[in-house]
């Protein structure tokens, strides 16, 4: 156990339910009292020496509370409270805690602490109205967290918002010693500085801002407080009423005629989705020989899937999911056809004075050319690579095509992209470009100086980087 000094300022105010007013000077009072005049006339000798401090302690450890009295007198009165609540008067017990004990030296004792002893006591000396303030700080890891809103604790309950509340605050804190740091995650992902900006989220320690209020901000809050000797985290559950929002379709299929094909829409509804609607072209749909409508649930969005069957020419349109629910609606279109859809980049690496890139491309029809399209980031237009396919493989089972394509580019910054063409023809649309560094002689030079080692180094994290910044471009 150790002690700390603590300045007498920062805790002599008396606490609320106190039954006396007490003087919170070092030295008693000079001033001569008719209460304290038992010797005949002259000022009580009384004195209380313990000054206001801090007391650290373990969990588990016994600890003493001093409240040393010099010259106590015969109507002197020892006073012991926990924050507001009476303690102990003179040998009276009034805690019903078999812990917490009075000794001889008028020291509060007590037993295998607990993180719920951590409070402030007081011990005062009557009728010299004198107290002294003792902290007692117990080591332990965080506990009893809560995450407020206003004024209520929403720690692992649900909050219900309205998109119209432009603004809303959460408030985290845990109680525990030393202090705990606390951190924030949003639906599983810790809010670092670029994803809270990318969510329109704002965070300030241990509080988590949002000042224009979306559908997309529904979702798990949690708060984790953390010191050097444990964490605990909670959640709250944001539910935004707002209308329906799409968060994730595809707006081009491929299938081929006969086959059995899927149409899927994720979407987030808050009040629940009162109509789910899907159509084709514009012919509302329904569950029949031909249409299957099925509504699930899938990770954490709400689900609609139309599956077509046998697929015939006439069902080579637009297809649109619609969700309605008390606050309005949303819709997203997916085309379904023959061509192929398009050219994603799933890997790539510099070798050899060559880019070397691997595309896949989902057709049900044979592939027969894969053509890219490069240009200068600042170029006016793409310029067409010949189209060949050099390694070509089929995914079993499924339709999707994996194909190697090689490349000799002039050092600089390059846009590429890609389409492919089957049976029935080229790609419904192009791949979104993506932005390549060709090295230049010297940096290959410096790459053979410091070893092969470096340079598999190199190309390895120009890899990730491509991949990185294809990720990337299809996010935004």
């Amino acid at each position: 156990m150790k002690t700390s000094p603590h300045p007498a300022s920062s805790i002599s105010k008396e606490r609320p339910g106190d039954d006396y007013d007490y003087d919170d000077e070092d030295e008693p009072s000079r001033e001569a009292r008719p209460e304290n005049d038992i010797n005949g006339g002259g000022p009580s000798r009384t004195q209380l020496l313990t000054k206001n401090h801090t007391v650290e302690a373990e969990l588990d450890a016994t600890v003493t509370l001093p409240c040393r009295i010099q010259n106590p007198e015969p109507n002197t009165i020892i006073m012991w409270y926990n924050m507001s609540s009476l303690l102990f008067m003179r040998n009276n017990s009034f805690t019903q805690d078999p812990r917490v004990s009075l000794e001889q030296d008028n020291a509060v004792r007590i037993q295998n602490v607990l993180a719920s002893d951590d409070s402030i006591y007081k011990c005062t000396v009557l009728p010299i109205k004198k107290s002294v303030f003792i902290t007692l700080k117990v080591k332990g890891p965080p506990y009893n967290i809560r995450i407020t809103h206003g004024n209520k604790n929403y720690a692992n309950q649900e909050l219900e918002l309205q998109e119209r509340d432009r603004k809303f605050i959460l408030h985290c804190e845990a109680s525990g010693y030393p202090t705990p740091a606390v951190t924030w995650s949003f639906r599983g992902k810790h809010l670092t500085e670029d994803y809270a900006k990318h969510s329109g989220i704002t965070v300030r320690k241990e509080f988590l801002e949002i000042h224009d209020v979306k559908g997309h901000h529904s979702g798990d809050f949690e708060c984790s407080a953390q010191n050097v000797i444990g964490t605990i985290s909670a959640v709250v559950a944001v539910q935004i009423k707002s209308s329906p929002m799409i968060v994730k379709h595809v707006e081009y299929i491929n299938t081929a005629i006969g086959e059995n094909t899927e149409v899927v829409c994720l979407y987030r509804s808050y009040p629940e989705a009162r109509k789910i609607q899907w159509y084709r072209g514009d012919e509302l749909l329904h569950n029949s020989a031909k249409f299957t409508i099925v509504n699930d649930r899938h990770n954490h969005h709400e689900r609609t899937r139309l599956s077509i069957h046998d697929v015939e020419q006439k069902d080579l349109v637009d297809y649109v999911c619609k969700v309605e629910n008390a606050l309005g609606e949303s819709s997203a279109k997916s085309i379904l056809g023959l061509l192929p859809g398009g050219a994603h980049l799933v890997h790539s690496n510099f070798s050899d004075g060559l880019l070397h890139t691997m595309w896949r491309v989902r057709s049900a029809q044979p592939l027969s050319d894969l053509q890219i399209l490069y240009k200068r980031t600042e170029g006016p237009k793409y310029i067409t690579i010949e189209p060949t396919l050099s390694e070509q493989n089929k995914e079993e089972p499924g339709d999707v095509w994996s194909i190697r394509r090689s490349l000799n580019l002039p050092p600089g910054e390059w846009l590429i992209t890609a389409r492919a063409r089957n049976t029935e023809g080229w790609s419904y649309a192009e791949t979104v470009p993506f932005m390549f560094q060709i090295p230049s002689e010297v940096s290959l030079e410096s790459q053979r100086g410091t070893g092969a080692g470096a340079t598999a180094r190199s190309s390895l994290v120009m890899g990730f980087s491509l991949l990185l910044v294809s990720l990337l471009c299809r996010l935004f």
